[in-house]
C-alpha cells in the first residue's frame, strides 16, 4: 500500500510540476504580444491562430503609407489579436512590419466573387500607391479561391475562383506549379468530371496558405518569425 501511495503521489507531483511549467510557458509567450493571461482566456485571442479567410500582403515597412492607401478611417492602434478581435463586416486591421511585410487582413477587404471589376481596380489602386501587392482569399465552406501578385503596377499574377473562373491572367508562377495548384481557364467547364473538379478547387482552397508563405507570408505562422510587440492599425475600409 505505500509503495503504491507512493507511485500515486509521485504521479500527482509530475503532473502538477508540468501545468506549472507549461503555464509559465505559456506566460511567456502571451508577454510577447504584449497580453494578460485573463485576456487570452476571456477568448479575444482565440483568432490569433486562426488563418483569416482575406488578407493583403504588401513589401514595405511603413505602415503609415499602407494606412494612407487603404484610406483607413478611425485608425487606432492595437496589438495583433485585439486587432483581430474587432473585425466587422468593414473592419480591417494593419500589421506592423514582419519579416519585410505588412499585412492587412479583415472582412472590410473586398471579395473578388462579389463583384471582380470593383476588386480588380482595388487592386490596381494599392498596387499604384505602394508597388509590390498581394492579395489572397480562402473559403474553405465554398472552396472560393483567389490570389494575386501585383509588382511595378501592373499584374504579374493573378487567378480567382467562385463558381467559374473570375480571373486569370498572368503566367503560372513557379511557386502554383510546385505546389500542384489547377487553374481553369475562362468558360472552361470542369462539371464533366465533377469529383476530380471539387478536389482540385478543395486542394486549391487549402493550398492558398502555402503559396502565401512561398510568396510572402502565412498570416496564421506569424508566431514563427519572431514577432515584436509593437502595435499595428484597426480601422475602417473607407469607401472611396
Amino acid at each position: 500500500m505505500l509503495v503504491m501511495a507512493s507511485i500515486i503521489l509521485g504521479a500527482f507531483f509530475a503532473c502538477l510540476a508540468g501545468y506549472w511549467r507549461r503555464k509559465k510557458q505559456e506566460d511567456e509567450h502571451l508577454e510577447i504580444f504584449g497580453l494578460r493571461r485573463d485576456t487570452f482566456e476571456r477568448g479575444q485571442a482565440s483568432n490569433f491562430c486562426d488563418r483569416p479567410s482575406r488578407w493583403l500582403a504588401i513589401k514595405t515597412q511603413d505602415i503609415t503609407r499602407v494606412q494612407e492607401a487603404l484610406g483607413l478611417c478611425n485608425p487606432t492602434p492595437c496589438t495583433w489579436i485585439e486587432g483581430m478581435g474587432r473585425m466587422g463586416d468593414r473592419k480591417l486591421f494593419v500589421s506592423p512590419p514582419l519579416d519585410g511585410w505588412i499585412l492587412v487582413v479583415g472582412q472590410g477587404l473586398p471579395d473578388p466573387a462579389d463583384d471582380i471589376d470593383r476588386f480588380y481596380h482595388f487592386i490596381m489602386r494599392l498596387g499604384n500607391s505602394l508597388g509590390a501587392v498581394q492579395f489572397f482569399c480562402s473559403n474553405r465552406v465554398l472552396n472560393h479561391h483567389a490570389w494575386v501578385r501585383a509588382e511595378n503596377n501592373r499584374i504579374y499574377r493573378a487567378y480567382a475562383w467562385a463558381g467559374e473562373t473570375l480571373w486569370n491572367e498572368g503566367e503560372m508562377t513557379a511557386a502554383e506549379r510546385d505546389l500542384g495548384l489547377r487553374c481553369f481557364e475562362y468558360g472552361e467547364q470542369p462539371s464533366v468530371f465533377p469529383f476530380s473538379a471539387r478536389e482540385a478547387h478543395f486542394a486549391n482552397a487549402e493550398k492558398v496558405p502555402l503559396l502565401a508563405a512561398r510568396w510572402s507570408l502565412d498570416p496564421s505562422a506569424i508566431q514563427n518569425l519572431g514577432y515584436n510587440p509593437h502595435s499595428g492599425i484597426s480601422g475602417d475600409l473607407s469607401n472611396r
